[in-house]
């Protein structure tokens, strides 16, 4: 990778975009040991850049630091994602009806074109990316900074949850999105696409948990990817 200094952002930004980019991806995978001379030479970043970054990411709880041997990539553990999904249960019904209840105009044309192209993807990866757009712009706009916080740090492991189902043989679709999620964001019916929002998490949570269950790896008590 090639790093021009000539980028309008910072190379701290550059490097936090990239490291982030590439643990939610799993691609530096979950427990992965992680050290600034290294993600520096293999980046083409300097240490500097780096150790911002994993700094930045150790916040979120992206990494975390190992007094005197750098740093690792936060683990997954059934456990974990059992955590994870409970929280969401109770958090993305919330930012769906307080989103659609508040968005602007602007906003809720975005987020109805948003579920018009969800309706009708296949594609697991782009279905993960509009399914983030759409979060996005929900917790963007009830406005509640708590609520955007909390909104911020779940997004981080459900991306990376969902990276890893990837791999499984019958992989489990961020969202079960239909025309007839389509017709409530387009009414602002919030209580309605709330509802759905909480049936189809807990679906995607029970699946979540039978895949992993069933992953080499859980013997261990971490999760990694099946081609780590």
């Amino acid at each position: 990778m090639s790093v021009s200094t000539t980028e309008p952002r910072s190379l701290g930004e550059a490097a936090y975009q990239h490291l982030r980019a590439e643990i939610v991806s799993c691609r530096l995978a979950p427990g992965q040991r992680l050290t600034e001379r290294a993600l520096a030479d293999s980046t083409g970043f300097g240490i500097s850049p780096v150790r911002d970054a994993l700094t930045r990411l150790d916040h979120e709880g992206l990494v975390r630091t190992l007094p005197r041997k750098g740093y690792q990539v936060t683990p997954l553990t059934l456990k974990s994602v059992d955590d994870l999904f409970t929280l969401w249960r109770i958090v993305a019904p919330e930012i769906v009806r307080l989103g659609l209840r508040d968005a602007t105009a602007d906003q809720h044309r975005r987020l109805v074109g948003t579920f018009t192209e969800l309706a009708g993807e296949t594609n697991a990866s782009r279905m993960l990316e509009l399914a983030d757009d759409a979060f996005g712009t929900l917790a963007e706009a009830t406005q509640n900074d708590y609520l955007l916080t909390i909104y911020r740090r779940l997004e981080n492991d459900m991306a990376r949850v969902m990276a890893l189902t990837a791999q499984a043989d019958t992989p489990v679709p961020s969202l079960d999105v239909n025309e007839s999620w389509v017709r409530l964001i387009e009414r602002r019916d919030g209580e309605a696409a709330a509802e759905a929002v909480r049936t189809a998490v807990a679906d995607i949570h029970s699946r979540a948990l039978r895949i992993f269950s069933r992953w080499p790896s859980v013997a261990a008590s971490e999760i990694t990817p099946l081609h780590s």
